[in-house]
């Protein structure tokens, strides 16, 4: 790994290394603040994207400090009694609390309170995150029912590629510390059991390294005096909470999908939506009726809220630069949300349905901007080009890399040159001094090419399986090489041909 590429995961980008999962023979992916998907259909781009989803809900319900969570106590250090029933963070872990580290945590708080930098931790309070990190038993569950939600499969065996040998698939999620050589990884591996085997590894990572406890300072966990009012497990449990969080930082915030139909999904009968949710996203012996990212784009438009939101710059800037309208939200008697668009200039509105395509393609994408999505969160958007014309396609393409600048993680499937294009431009552009980029479409918008990933899935006959390739932009061939390059000249050549044979056919 390049220096450049270390320097681009330490502040926040991480890595998915994927082995015979679905269509895909093998992929290794770094996903960036802006990630692009490309390649043929069935080549694996939406299958990849939604085990994205999968993982990053799973680790989100798993580890984030927000999530609620029960105490409990052993009176003595037993490694056979293990909390492993919480509800929050703490439930993808292994714990055993002892007098011994009660005694000692305490210690470490009375001196963190009035020492300047912290003192190094109790060598069993170490000992207490290598087990959180290193027994997921919890973790596994939880991800095993979320791949069954989003890829509507009973056992895991669903998801191995056709050809693979062994019939398993190999799934490992890695997020750099401070370099290659420190980093969490999260390897999985799915097969024929309805079962998850998965292991969480720290590498090189020592927990006593004081800018990993500057962490704990960071997020408030000490709070002077408060301490001496606290229980050595509550102590822990903050110091736990807010170490894992930060290794695995990248997932510890939302994550939210755009179907590649949501204009459809739009229109959907009302009479209809709520039995659909609600029976969308139960696992049980039954298929759902629902793929888990259907369901929960459905719940989120159901519950949609109307107050105006505090952040909502971005979905503004697409209603301004594309819409040339407003999306609004209005609840019917029943409670039931109705989309709403009015054109500039209009003193009344038009209800979704009777709106162009475009409207209705981008509308769930300005709501969530509006209401849902924050920086630090993760937004997949399936297709953003469909039922756009060329050139809002590159005005898109524009809004979503300042969503990736503002601290919103973008990851993208798509067929469009004009999105690439207009990517590659935006990377190019940042070559460019700020002085001398007046008049260019995007100039605030620029991407320095660590923030941004194109991967081409290319479908191959040994192994059977589409393998992913990251694209790079070329200066002299006017962007990102990609599949669409041999497109252009095939149907450039058969045009050519075609000219000939009529040339020839005038003369003959």
């Amino acid at each position: 790994m390049s220096k450049l590429q270390t320097e681009r995961q330490v502040v926040g980008d991480y890595r998915l290394d994927v082995k015979d999962f679905g269509p895909i023979a093998r992929a290794s992916i770094d996903l960036r603040p802006l990630t692009v998907f490309i390649g043929p259909s069935n080549t694996g781009k939406s299958y990849l994207a939604i085990l994205i989803y999968a993982l990053h809900k799973t680790l989100h319900e798993c580890f984030s400090p927000t999530q609620p969570r029960a105490v409990a106590i052993s009176p003595q250090l037993d490694r056979d009694v293990l909390l492993g029933d919480f509800t929050g963070p703490v439930a993808a872990f292994q714990v055993a609390i002892s007098p011994q580290l009660d005694r000692d945590v305490l210690d470490w708080a009375r001196e963190a309170i009035l020492s300047e930098a912290l003192p190094q931790f109790p060598p069993l309070l170490d000992g207490q995150l290598r087990n959180r990190l290193e027994h997921p038993r919890r973790l596994n569950e939880r991800l095993l029912n979320e791949m069954r939600r989003c890829f509507s499969i009973w056992e895991p065996v669903e998801t191995v590629r056709h050809q693979a040998s062994p019939r398993q698939v190999h799934i490992a999620l890695s997020f750099p510390y401070r370099s290659e050589e420190q980093a969490v990884r999260y390897d999985v591996w799915l097969a024929k059991a309805p079962s998850v085997e998965g292991q969480i590894s720290s590498d090189g990572i020592v927990p006593n390294q004081l800018d990993l406890y500057d962490v704990i300072r960071r997020e408030q966990i000490i709070k002077g005096k408060q301490f001496r009012d606290r229980s050595a497990e509550e102590i822990i449990f903050d110091i736990l909470d807010s170490m894992s969080s930060a290794l695995l930082a990248p997932t510890s915030h939302d994550v939210y999908y755009l179907p590649a139909d949501r204009s459809g999904v739009m229109h959907i009968d009302k009479a209809i939506v709520s039995s659909l949710i609600q029976d969308a996203a139960t696992v049980g012996a039954r298929r759902p009726k629902l793929s888990s990212m259907l369901a929960d784009f459905l719940g989120h438009l159901v519950r949609m809220p109307t107050e105006s939101a505090p952040y909502h710059s971005h979905a503004t800037r697409l209603e301004n630069n594309i819409l040339q309208g407003t999306i609004r939200v209005k609840r019917s008697v029943s409670d039931y949300p109705e989309f709403l668009y009015r054109p500039e200039k209009w003193k009344s509105d038009l209800p979704l349905m009777r709106a162009s395509s475009m409207v209705s393609e981008l509308a769930p994408v300005v709501l969530y901007l509006r209401y849902l999505v924050r920086p630090g969160d993760v937004l997949i958007i399936e297709e953003p080009e469909s039922h756009l014309h060329p050139a809002m396609q590159a005005v898109f393409a524009r809004e979503l890399a300042r969503l990736a600048r503002s601290g919103i993680r973008v990851v993208v499937t798509t067929h469009s040159e004009w999105l690439l294009d207009q990517f590659a431009n935006l990377v190019r552009l940042s070559g460019l001094p700020e002085a001398k980029r007046k008049g260019i479409h995007g100039a605030e918008a620029a991407l320095q090419p660590e923030q941004f990933g194109a991967w081409l899935f290319k479908p191959k006959q040994r192994p059977k399986g589409s393998v992913v390739e990251e694209l790079s932009i070329d200066p002299d061939a006017g962007g990102l090489v990609s599949d669409y390059n041999e497109v252009a000249e095939q149907l450039y050549n058969e045009w050519v041909r075609i000219g000939n044979r009529i040339e020839e056919g005038r003369h003959s």
